[in-house]
């Protein structure tokens, strides 16, 4: 049977190039999107459910029939975040990982990768000095209020998940190689999304990062 996954956040600036991949390696790729018209791609293994991850019912009509959830959801605009005029939390990657948790225990779907950020959690103490001023001065706090809001969900589920926390994010091609780490501040504090996108469907069926943590950056 063709493996299947359902993409949270497809139309991002990363979800577009794990669309890609997952295509690419053969995989049946589950989209829900808001607005489907946002999906460029054409492909017999994409389907697109129009939905909301916070409306479950809408989580289940998308999760039906897959064997992974990979979640590159975003909280907020990028204007949003970098705002310093306050915003009352959405709490959308809390509720929508609530949402998707239940349901995946409903249809005993287990494994699950979602997108997180150097900073969030444990790994508070390497981010920079400069991340820990956004958190403080902006609405990047909202931001990681909600990711340490989910990654206590996913933690505490008994699914086979994996938290991703790379650094800084840009669109640059890939230029360089991935590299790993859980106990220093990754450096340079850039990667690219698409090296970014790639890590995650490279690692959507392996065990290899289960009920791990790792930090990512491109060297």
């Amino acid at each position: 049977m063709s493996k299947k996954v359902l993409i949270l956040g497809a139309t991002g600036r990363t979800g577009k190039h794990a669309i890609a991949f997952a295509l690419e390696k053969g995989y049946q790729v589950v989209a829900m999107v808001r607005d489907p018209a946002k999906i460029r791609v054409k492909s017999d293994g994409l389907t697109i459910v129009t939905g909301l991850p916070t409306d479950i019912d809408d989580v289940r009509r998308a999760l039906d029939g897959c064997d992974a959830v990979l979640s590159l959801l975003s909280p907020l605009t990028r204007g949003e975040a970098i705002s310093f005029r306050k915003i009352k939390a959405p709490r959308v990657l809390e509720k929508s990982m609530a949402n998707v948790l239940q349901v995946m225990n409903e249809y005993g779907v287990k494994r699950i990768l979602i997108l997180s950020s150097v900073g969030v959690g444990n790994s508070w103490k390497y981010a920079p000095w400069y991340v820990k001023l956004l958190v403080k001065l902006t609405n990047f706090k909202v931001i990681f209020d909600d990711h340490n809001a989910q990654e206590r969900l996913i933690q505490a589920s008994g699914t086979n998940w994996t938290i991703v926390r790379p650094v800084g994010l840009n669109e640059n091609e890939i230029r360089g190689t991935l590299a790993v780490t859980y106990d220093h501040t990754p450096r340079p504090f850039q990667m690219s999304r698409k090296l970014l996108a790639k890590f995650f469907i490279d690692n959507l069926y392996g065990e290899s990062y289960f009920y791990k943590m790792p930090m990512l950056s491109e060297v």
